[in-house]
């Protein structure tokens, strides 16, 4: 029995760690604050301007809560800037007048190069108010964590 108790006192002295301080905790990261917004409009416009029109009134509604927006005309979203675009009507709201609005506000509007050439547009075709988009911009507002939703 004496064996016993000292072998079961010698396992229990065994297992145990040695007290340690607890871990220091990590600061935590700063809160992202999400500022800024970037809608990457992709829908075809001339097959569903719903898609636009739900965007650009995010973009909107975005700009009146004093955030940074980018509108991305993307993939067919350059449609927007072809001939006859500017009469597309959804729900009774001009999308083309939208758009414009959305500049007009303060938004930034950006058009996609390849884009505008797979889709036969160029750099003449864009209207006042959208720009080019640049690797560096992009890449830039990118780094900014800014929050993107696709239409």
């Amino acid at each position: 029995m004496f064996f016993a108790l000292l072998g079961a006192m010698s396992l229990m002295a065994g297992c145990s760690a040695p007290p340690q301080t607890p871990p220091q905790a990590e600061p935590a990261p700063a809160a992202a604050t999400h500022e800024s917004l970037i809608i990457n409009l992709t829908s075809d416009p001339m097959e569903s301007a719903h898609g636009a029109m739900m965007g650009l009134h995010l973009a909107q509604k975005a700009l009146a809560d004093g955030m940074s927006v980018t509108v991305f005309l993307n993939v067919d979203g350059v449609k927007l800037l072809q001939a006859g675009a500017d009469t597309l009507v959804f729900h009774g709201e001009n999308i083309s007048e939208l758009l414009g609005s959305v500049s007009g506000e303060g938004g930034k509007i950006l058009a996609c190069p390849h884009c505008l050439h797979v889709h036969g547009l160029s750099e003449a075709d864009l209207r006042p108010g959208v720009e080019l988009a640049q690797d560096s911009v992009l890449l830039g507002k990118i780094r900014q964590a800014p929050t993107v939703f696709t239409y």
